[in-house]
């Protein structure tokens, strides 16, 4: 088989009834080489029985299968350690590329070096395939985006989370071999991790097209869905990507919060975490207000006394005092 210029990956799981149809809409995209890397995270409804019988068919279908669920991030690692193109491009198991979407994204970034990633919109369909028409749906508008410099990027994640369809990415695979895998301790914005730490270092942008057939299963059987397990990992793990902020280039920093932290009067010699925790005070979640009283806690220290722009005792105690946050200390 040809070297493959593009690899699809997918982490397939327990979607028997789409899978196949996943595989097919990217294989009729044969504009140049491609491959298809399916790693099956232990699916237990027949999955990895269709995957089996595609593989004998066709050729660039690579495919591994796990005895057990592992988990997404590590099925989707398995996947891109196994890619070979120049260029990788994610797809879920239940969804569809649509027509061209490989070529498209293939094409702006060999015409754009220094982009590191592209991604596009989603067409949102229902189980079955039907056009999926509730505009009161929590992603139905979210990833329809002006493009912007990283830096702008970057304030967009921190103040109001992501709002890129991880299903319509293409990234070079030598920008994942630079920053890393997915994170595995992450099960809701593994994705958002990664386009932070992505815009750490390099442009990303976002094409005008729709390019992914995404499935709103029915019964939030989505691994997005609103469900209370979900949205309690959620909270949990804005917190943890708040953090990544702390280790950001201090030239890349002042960039994306200039303005915020002149109109915040934030001192300019104030430290990092200080400075973020200010940032947080403004952001509208709870995340943001734990990750700011941890880092103005961590701050004050044992002393009491927190430095250029940090706050008093005094302040700090009002801070806590004025937080809606849970009385049993989140335990």
């Amino acid at each position: 088989m040809d070297t493959p210029k593009v690899s699809v990956v997918i982490a397939a799981y327990n979607h028997a009834d789409f899978v196949v149809e996943a595989i097919d809409s990217v294989l009729g995209q044969a504009a140049f080489p491609l491959e298809v890397v399916v790693t099956d995270d232990g699916s237990a409804d027949g999955t990895a029985e269709r995957l089996r019988a595609v593989a004998r068919a066709e050729p660039r279908l690579r495919l591994n299968l796990f005895e057990s669920n592992r988990g997404a991030c590590i099925a989707m690692n398995d996947a891109i350690s196994r890619a070979r193109g120049d260029y990788v491009a994610v797809l879920n198991s239940d969804d569809r590329s649509l027509p061209r979407r490989l070529e498209n994204q293939a094409d702006f970034l060999d015409a754009n070096p220094g982009t590191a990633a592209v991604f596009g919109l989603p067409r949102f369909i229902t189980e079955t395939g039907a056009t999926f028409t509730d505009s009161s749906h929590k992603d139905f508008s979210v990833f329809r985006q002006a493009n912007r410099p990283r830096s702008g990027w970057l304030r967009h994640f921190f103040f109001w989370g992501n709002c890129l369809c991880h299903p319509t990415a293409m990234v070079r695979r030598s920008v994942y071999a630079e920053v890393g895998g997915y994170d595995p301790r992450l099960a809701q914005l593994p994705d958002l991790d990664m386009w932070v730490r992505i815009c750490a270092h390099h442009e990303i942008h976002v094409m005008e097209q729709e390019m992914v057939e995404f499935r709103i299963l029915s019964g939030q059987r989505n691994a997005s869905a609103a469900r209370p397990d979900v949205l309690a990992r959620d909270a949990w793990e804005r917190g943890r990507i708040l953090e990544r902020f702390l280790d950001l280039d201090e030239a890349v920093f002042r960039e994306a919060f200039r303005e915020d932290l002149r109109d915040l009067g934030v001192p300019s010699d104030a430290a990092r975490p200080v400075a973020l925790a200010r940032l947080a005070l403004k952001g509208c979640l709870p995340a943001h207000r734990s990750f700011a009283l941890d880092q103005l806690y961590r701050a004050l220290g044992p002393t009491g006394t927190a430095g250029p722009g940090g706050p008093t005792c005094a302040e700090f105690h009002r801070l806590v005092g004025g937080q809606d946050l849970p009385l049993d200390g989140g335990r």
